[in-house]
């Protein structure tokens, strides 16, 4: 069962196993230090997952991932940006899925966030698919939108309007 929860100092080990594979990093940002060290991990447990929406994603609970929302600032203060990860062993299995709709839920029902949305690279059809799964909608597409590892990449913006605004005329 997926849980949401505070990051703790017990994440650490599992943090640089997850974030030094490169399976797991190749979609996700570059600012995620490379190679991941300790202090990396302390520094995000201590600082860096206190601010905004940010939680770890425990499956039985095993740290398995992380799931953050980033607020936008004045006439974009309702929308925020989703981000994910999950660990390699934990691909395949429904757990990317279970905790993006956890957390879409919760972030819906308990603040004033009315749209989520999320860019991924194109080639990342195992994201795509679990957006689709949770009711994300493509919004469009950005040829060329992000540069990583000598490689540009193609992002599509998938976003969910949150039930009760996704019919209104605002």
């Amino acid at each position: 069962m997926i849980q949401l929860r505070e990051f703790t100092c017990a994440d650490t080990d599992l943090l640089m196993t997850y974030l030094n594979s490169p399976e797991v990093t190749q979609y996700i940002t570059a600012a995620i230090a490379q190679p991941y060290t300790e202090a990396d991990a302390q520094w995000w447990i201590e600082q860096g997952s206190i601010s905004g929406h940010v939680k770890a994603i425990e499956l039985d609970g095993v740290f398995v991932g992380c799931i953050s929302a980033a607020v936008g600032a004045f006439e974009y203060s309702h929308s925020a940006e989703l981000g994910y990860w999950i660990g390699r062993q934990y691909w395949n299995k429904g757990t990317a899925t279970d905790a993006v709709q956890v957390f879409t839920d919760l972030l819906f029902t308990t603040t004033d966030i009315s749209r989520l949305f999320v860019s991924v690279v194109a080639d990342n059809t195992a994201s795509i698919r679990v957006l689709e799964k949770n009711g994300y909608t493509i919004e469009g597409t950005h040829n060329h939108a992000s540069f990583k590892g000598g490689r540009y990449f193609n992002e599509h913006t998938f976003a969910k309007i949150r039930d009760d605004l996704r019919f209104s005329k605002a």
